[in-house]
């Protein structure tokens, strides 16, 4: 499985191309400090890390990669926990960069809400993303890319939107209760449709013909 996320993870990064990645990073740094909500571009990083592991989905049909995982000695089971394992990785290395540009944010003056809304922000975001990945595997197993790229973009807006109404409703105190109760009922959620995930992408790749 190790060789399988590591595959995966080279793909992406040869294909994002490293430099761009770094270029993007210090574009959005850059305007974490100009701008005067300069935080919610910690929110956007951790939806645009969780793209770049679904879209591995791409370079699996562009290099064949399903025929050659097919041939290799490792279960079906193994080969779709490899890539949610892929995708959590990335997901996690959103979640850093994340609050690395929310500190920046934060040192440069541009945070405009309590420090304590914005780690609250983030945990939604994560939770929110897991979501977004628990849904999108089986969709992009079952559709393919060509289909699921339409869905991906579509339910990432749903998602990203989802994070900009809890956060407006983190401003007003007297929503915090529910604010709190919403981000765990999106932490529970997610624990608990992750095996569920995982178990209709096995099915679907399993009936797959390679």
């Amino acid at each position: 499985m190790k060789g399988l996320i590591k595959y995966d993870l080279m793909q992406i990064y040869s294909g994002v191309k490293g430099g761009f990645i770094l270029l993007y990073l210090i574009v959005m740094a850059f305007l974490s400090v100009i701008n005067n909500s300069g935080h919610a571009f910690s929110y956007m990083m951790v939806f645009i890390f969780t793209l770049f592991g679904i879209s591995a989905f791409s370079y699996e049909e562009s290099f064949h990669w399903d025929r050659y995982t097919a041939a290799l000695p490792v279960s079906n089971r193994q080969i779709v926990l490899a890539r949610y394992g892929m995708v959590g990785i990335c997901i996690a290395a959103g979640m850093v960069v994340g609050f690395l540009l929310g500190l920046i944010s934060m040192i440069s003056g541009t945070m405009d809400i309590a420090l304590s809304d914005w780690g609250l922000s983030l945990i939604q975001c994560l939770a929110i993303t897991l979501l977004y990945m628990e849904i999108m595997m089986p969709i992009m197993y079952r559709f393919g890319t060509e289909h699921g790229r339409i869905i991906m973009l579509m339910l990432f807006i749903v998602f990203f939107s989802i994070v900009c109404v809890l956060g407006a409703f983190a401003y007003v105190w007297e929503h915090m209760i529910t604010v709190y109760s919403l981000t765990l009922a999106l932490a529970i959620i997610a624990i608990v449709l992750f095996p569920v995930s995982v178990i209709a992408s096995v099915r679907i790749r399993a009936k797959k013909e390679f």
